[in-house]
């Protein structure tokens, strides 16, 4: 997902390695309105070939951009000079489940995110904002394997899921637990005012969604859902998320199913790796229909009425429609998207729809 502020687009790009060119991690800055390359900065290197190179956008904060790739988590000034980096990753650590890191006025925390394939113990790190030097570090036990942290103000979350499976609340500026929950988390924390919501596995093959009170560890409600690993976004008194082919809008008081898009039974199949983003008065999310006879199924962005979940229309940003791409980024009536087809902005080109692409 790209990053857009103050009319710049700040954008992860990662390339596997070949016969003629290495591979790495680059991040660029491009000009919001035309397109225009301002800089690139190659983040890290190799010739050999790994699958996996970054996950997340990078997050920028201030005057700095903050990004977790393979060769570790690097501060890279907003005109592209690499300020430092802090390599948590190591042996064993050729797959990771890296997220952006948490960043704070002082500090910046980041997880090492071990692998399964050796035995090599989670940890978690405090890095000075300004020098990226360790300001503390809290060593996990050897089978326990990190979620995406979550912040929440002076502390944040930690989701385990291994053999000892916890969710735990840790103090920011010294690592220390705080609260510890007694569930099996599969996914990141979301927040709301008063909760703590994350998924959470059951059995084997079953899950649910819990909700904590913020303050204790007092379950406020659960509901069985078949969610794994979803994204959830929180809207006033409703939150939605995707799962298994469908995107579902529930209470965020209760738990309690507002209504349903998407689903075997339907043409509609939700992309379960898309975040829902709510823009203006209208949601969109990644998905696939059936498109015709000679097109069949093509990916698309689904526009959606938050309130109701009603269609209000369908974006097919390339003919090619087998084409991946990106949760959207929307930003005072344009689209970005990153693809296959590299970096794209859709032009608002009639009130509240993306003119040249909306079809319905």
């Amino acid at each position: 997902m790209p990053v857009v502020a103050d009319g710049s687009v700040y954008h992860l790009d990662s390339r596997t390695a070949n016969h003629e060119h290495s591979g790495g991690t680059w991040l660029a800055e491009f000009d919001a309105g035309n397109g225009e390359k301002r800089w690139e900065t190659r983040l890290w290197e190799t010739d050999e070939y790994y699958y996996f190179y970054h996950l997340g956008p990078p997050v920028l904060d201030g005057d700095r951009l903050f990004a977790q790739t393979h060769g570790g988590v690097k501060a890279i000034s907003t005109d592209g000079e690499i300020l430092w980096t802090f390599r948590n990753f190591g042996t064993g650590h050729l797959a990771p489940d890296s997220t952006p890191p948490i960043v704070t006025d002082e500090l910046v925390v980041v997880g090492s995110y071990g692998t399964w394939r050796k035995a090599v113990p989670e940890q978690l790190y405090a890095l000075d904002r300004e020098s990226g030097d360790v300001v503390w570090s809290h060593e996990f036990g050897m089978n326990d394997h990190f979620w995406q942290l979550t912040r929440n103000g002076d502390t944040f979350f930690a989701p385990l899921s291994a053999e000892n499976s916890r969710l735990l609340e840790l103090d920011i500026s010294t690592g220390e637990t705080i609260r510890q929950y007694s569930v099996s988390p599969v996914s990141s924390v979301t927040l709301t005012e008063n909760l703590v919501i994350t998924p959470v596995r059951r059995g084997p093959r079953t899950f649910a969604l819990v909700a904590f009170a913020r303050d204790t560890t007092e379950i406020q409600w659960q509901n069985d859902a078949d969610v794994f690993e979803a994204e959830i976004v929180v809207n006033g008194d409703r939150f939605y998320h995707s799962h298994v082919g469908e995107l579902t809008a529930r209470r965020t008081d209760t738990g309690e199913v507002l209504w349903q898009v998407g689903g075997p039974s339907e043409d509609i199949v939700i992309n379960a790796d898309s975040t829902p983003v709510i823009a203006g008065d209208s949601l969109y999310i990644a998905a696939s229909r059936f498109l015709g006879e000679r097109k069949g199924y093509g990916r698309i962005i689904l526009v959606l009425d938050p309130e109701t979940g009603s269609e209000r229309g369908h974006l097919v940003p390339w003919p090619d429609t087998n084409s991946w791409f990106s949760t959207p980024a929307i930003v005072d009536g344009a689209m970005y998207l990153d693809s296959r087809h590299g970096l794209v902005c859709l032009e608002d080109c009639a009130a509240d729809a993306f003119g040249h692409c909306l079809l319905g």
